[in-house]
């Protein structure tokens, strides 16, 4: 706020100091004894920084339209009397109305052509100077041209904090919507834990309590039902590291865990089928790589849902030589014989990995559907 209204004083001191230089050029024709010319001056300069000092929300189309036919008039009217001051007393004029709001240009740009007319009949009462009325003019346009450049660079800038905001707001609603997205995912290895590894060691702790009564009586049936024991616990143990190893990849972030049950959401609501692989080991990202990979396979899978009409799509994650690659596949109705038509969802995936310092590709898969195929480097 602070930098706004010094920068508002700024603006209105350059402005204040034209008029007067320019007064001060008009005055150093007259002799200064005359007190009458002395007062006419002053009164047009006291009314031109008047406007200038006066706010901005105070101005609207009637009060230009009376503030400038008073001045105009007045100096029409004195100078048909005393033959002075002369039409530079207007050219001030123009130059307010030329730095005035753009949302009255319509207004100003009328009341700056009454000026000229008036400029131009000053004129005719001594001697018309064809050369001075174009440069009033000109000074005319391009003090407006100026100050619609500023208020299109205020306008700018006002925008660009806009869009940073909401870029901040959909990062931020990203990683919540990575989180929501990993918490499915952990729902759902809870669920199979439960539901596979629970119901293995609840077998497992019924059958050692029967081991237990057998082993007196029957040490030999005991030692056979010994090794189904150790299948059921070595099973156990292979989901308990699987499990182990999927949790460890969560704490490290929201990359590959957030894309996991992203494809767990899309499958649950949809009847179509997608597997989802990881070739080798995939180290933790950066939030801002796993926004762009989590917004691509979003993109990706609604589009597929939407438009493909495929019934498997297939998921590969890969870490190599740097770099991430993150392949969709589906077969779905696309054969290539068109071109793809890049939509809005399908250009957005385009500059989000060019953002990144990567590429994407689109190409038929064989034998048909669409092929996706983004890499991005792990670093920028």
């Amino acid at each position: 706020m602070n930098k706004y209204i010094f920068r508002y004083l700024d603006a209105r001191g350059a402005h204040l100091s034209f008029i007067i230089v320019l007064f001060v050029l008009f005055l150093s024709e007259y002799s200064l004894k005359d007190i009458r010319v002395i007062i006419i001056y002053m009164a047009f300069m006291a009314a031109y920084m008047l406007m200038m000092v006066s706010p901005k929300s105070w101005w609207n189309e009637k009060k230009y339209f009376i503030s400038v036919c008073a001045i105009a008039g007045n100096a029409l009217i004195i100078h048909f009397i005393y033959g002075y001051p002369d039409h530079r007393i207007l050219w001030p004029l123009l130059y307010i109305l030329g730095i005035a709001e753009p949302k009255w240009s319509r207004t100003t740009d009328i009341l700056a052509v009454i000026t000229l007319i008036t400029i131009f009949f000053m004129m005719m009462l001594d001697k018309v100077s064809y050369g001075a009325l174009a440069a009033a003019v000109l000074m005319y346009f391009a003090v407006r041209n100026q100050s619609l450049l500023r208020d299109a660079h205020r306008t700018n800038q006002k925008q660009l904090a806009q869009l940073n905001a909401s870029y901040s707001e959909l990062q931020q609603t990203s990683v919540q919507a990575m989180g929501y997205a990993a918490l499915t995912e952990r729902t759902r290895l809870a669920r199979e834990i439960h539901d596979g590894l629970g119901h293995q060691m609840t077998s497992l702790i019924v059958q050692l309590q029967a081991l237990k009564l057998m082993i007196p009586r029957d040490p030999a049936a005991a030692s056979k039902n010994i090794d189904e024991l150790l299948k059921v616990a070595r099973k156990g143990m292979v989901e308990i590291r699987l499990a182990v190893k999927e949790w460890s990849e969560e704490e490290k972030g929201h990359g590959s865990i957030a894309l996991k049950g992203l494809v767990s959401q899309f499958e649950a609501n949809s009847l179509i089928r997608i597997e989802y692989k990881e070739i080798g080991s995939i180290t933790e990202w950066t939030v801002e790589r796993s926004v762009i990979f989590y917004r691509i396979l979003q993109e990706a899978l609604t589009n597929i849902l939407k438009h493909s009409g495929a019934n498997k799509v297939n998921v590969l994650l890969e870490e190599e030589n740097g770099h991430v690659k993150l392949i969709i596949t589906d077969d779905g109705h696309f054969s290539g014989d068109k071109p793809l038509d890049l939509g809005f969802g399908l250009r957005g995936m385009i500059e989000r990995c060019k953002s990144a310092g990567g590429n994407i590709l689109f190409t038929p898969n064989t034998p048909h559907g669409l092929r996706i195929e983004a890499v991005i480097p792990l670093e920028s």
